[in-house]
């Protein structure tokens, strides 16, 4: 059953309840479509159909489409960090503002294809032999690389009309073991996959396993920009410097200009050391976010509803600081895109593998 949204919350879900006006402006002129009575309890109300909300964001949104396609990796050497999350949030809200968006789940444990519905409602089947059957059903990347099926068969439809998932599945783990098999390795995935993507889809995100295998490696070597979580826990304060050194060494060895995105995650205001690394982080890395997505129970809500945060809780200031950081992520991959653009789109030099697979082996 379809979820309907009134005026009021649809403004704020694109980020300011004075749309509320440019929105009726935009009804009357038929240059969105019209709103409908729908039943809440025992009242009727008007408003938009989930489904429409891309017409709406695509008019008066404050993420707007690139001047050309995007790839996004989202990658950390740390789980647990709200990296799926994140990667939820990107895609919901490019979605939203009317981008033609596609995931490509890279995790073995499927977090992000479980946040985005697809096979939601598995547990509550009640005959296995269904379930294993219609697990079977289920294409991914590994059935790909083997040929037994084409791009398009393994794209699924997800939540909104313009937004897809390519599903993880187990064989994902065979898949990354298969590549030390092929030439060019390290590009399999940026020209079989993400290339091909770029013809149909404004925006596509890779969720990349925590830890730094074959498949991440193809994911950094195809992505525009990395988005990467900053947990302000101890740990991943003191992995933090490993990795920013590795993930250095990577871009230069293989010749990458990707832009590197850093993101604070679950931060408490309350506790003092969670404030001080959020602080050091903020003052000592470079790429990193001047806001970020704090330690909240709304944000595990919206995951579980499969929901971006601000569609969950538009009225909450977690909401606002949500839609902060997706405009400053926007404005710096936008940025990096102008920049390439004049000088030339990034490439990738083959040589220095032999160090890659040993930056893959250390994560």
């Amino acid at each position: 059953m379809d979820t309907y949204l009134p005026l009021k919350k649809v403004a704020e879900i694109f980020g300011d309840p004075s749309l509320r006006s440019q929105i009726t402006k935009l009804e009357e002129s038929g240059d969105i479509p019209p709103s409908r009575k729908y039943r809440s309890g025992a009242l009727f109300r008007k408003g938009w159909s989930r489904n429409v909300l891309p017409q709406i964001g695509e008019k008066v949104g404050y993420f707007k489409k690139f001047d050309r396609p995007v790839a996004l990796s989202v990658f950390t050497t740390k789980g647990g960090v709200l990296k799926s999350t994140l990667a939820l949030n990107l895609a919901r809200t490019a979605a939203l503002h009317g981008m033609r968006t596609c995931v490509v789940g890279l995790d073995i444990q499927g977090d992000v294809t479980t946040a985005l519905g697809h096979d939601c409602d598995l547990d509550n089947g009640s005959d296995l032999e269904d379930i294993i059957e219609r697990l079977d059903q289920t294409k991914g990347l590994s059935d790909l690389f083997s040929g037994q099926v084409s791009l398009d068969e393994i794209i699924v439809q997800v939540g909104l009309p313009n937004l897809f998932v390519i599903p993880e599945t187990p064989e994902l783990v065979a898949l990354n073991d298969s590549l030390n098999n092929i030439n060019r390795r390290e590009f399999w995935l940026k020209e079989k996959v993400v290339n091909p993507l770029k013809d149909y889809f404004d925006l596509i995100i890779m969720d990349c396993s925590p830890n730094w295998n074959k498949l991440t490696t193809n994911a950094l070597v195809a992505c525009d920009a990395l988005i990467s979580p900053l947990e302000c826990k101890i740990n991943n304060f003191r992995n933090f410097k490993v990795f920013g050194h590795f993930l250095k060494e990577f871009k230069d060895e293989m010749g990458l200009d990707f832009e590197s995105v850093f993101v604070p995650t679950k931060y408490s205001q309350n506790r003092k050391l969670s404030n001080d690394i959020l602080n050091w982080y903020q003052g000592n890395v470079d790429g990193c976010t001047s806001i970020g997505i704090r330690q909240s129970v709304l944000a595990e809500e919206a995951m579980a509803l499969n929901l971006s945060i601000v569609e969950h809780a538009s009225t909450k200031p977690i909401a606002g600081e949500l839609m902060t950081l997706m405009r400053e992520i926007h404005d710096r991959v936008e940025n990096h895109l102008e920049e390439t653009a004049d000088n030339g789109h990034q490439g990738a030099r083959v040589n220095g593998a032999g160090r890659i697979q040993n930056i893959e082996g250390r994560f």
